[in-house]
């Protein structure tokens, strides 16, 4: 699985789609070829109730998987950009904490942003994460949670600066478990089943044109096939090129630096 998501979703697409049509019009012509003499036509009207019924309870299989994939991919955006945000969040609440509590818990988030980036995503392409992020976050909660505050104003900072790195906590916890469960291998075989009967009774229709026959079939096949490989590239929304990117957390390293080289110095 790992080989076919380093194939862009483009390129994989055509390769599918490819090999798809290829098979379904060999099929197509050697069934009409083999079984010459049979009167396909006449299969038509009974054949089209059929396929009509047929085909209905596959596009609502494969619509609900399809649309189950859609929101997992919506949901793990949602939860990037909480973490992300919680991060920055954690970067600024810090402010009301002692200077050298302040800089340790900026350096964790900081560190933690760039290893989303330069570890944790690619790991996550192959299924893997880097334990090392827990190790970061839980070090920022040990050195905000064992301070004693010694006013309001710290106390404050305190309570925020937990609050947020929880939620990051949280969030990084729940995107690692999207990033395991995708569609199963029974789903799987059930839908390869049912693609692979509707297109076989495709052959069984008749039209005086076989050209016109397995054009109707290929746009089934392209059809079909282009949803499949959709629903593929969606499963894992951290593994797909098309899935979700590090974009967030290359933003939240860009928001620290400016803090701490740009105008806003002062926050440092």
């Amino acid at each position: 699985m790992d080989f076919l998501y380093a194939i862009p979703a483009a390129i994989l697409l055509i390769v599918v789609l490819v090999a798809a049509l290829a098979l379904s019009s060999a099929g197509q012509t050697f069934v009409h070829h083999r079984l010459g003499n049979r009167d396909f036509v006449g299969h038509n009207e009974v054949g089209g109730i059929i396929i009509t019924v047929s085909g209905a309870i596959y596009a609502v299989i494969l619509g609900f998987l399809t649309i189950e994939a859609w929101e997992r991919v919506q949901e793990a955006r949602e939860l990037t950009a909480l973490e992300s945000d919680a991060d920055i969040d954690a970067w600024h609440t810090a402010v009301g904490l002692p200077a050298d509590l302040r800089q340790h818990i900026r350096a964790d988030m900081l560190d933690y942003a760039e290893m989303m980036v330069d570890s944790e995503w690619p790991l996550m392409k192959g299924g893997r994460f880097n334990p090392d992020a827990s190790n970061i976050d839980m070090h920022a909660m040990d050195v905000a949670g064992s301070f004693v505050p010694a006013n309001p104003a710290e106390s404050n900072a305190q309570l925020l600066t937990l609050q947020q790195l929880t939620i990051l906590h949280d969030a990084r916890q729940r995107r690692i478990s999207i990033n395991r469960s995708g569609v199963s291998w029974f789903e799987w075989l059930v839908l390869l089943i049912g693609a692979v009967c509707i297109v076989c009774f495709c052959w069984l229709f008749g039209l005086r044109n076989l050209r016109t026959h397995l054009l109707m079939t290929a746009m089934v096949v392209t059809l079909i096939a282009s949803t499949l490989v959709l629903l593929f590239e969606l499963q894992y929304p951290f593994r797909s090129n098309v899935g979700v990117s590090a974009e967030a957390w290359e933003s939240a390293i860009a928001h620290i630096h400016a803090m701490q080289t740009g105008s806003q110095m002062n926050m440092r």
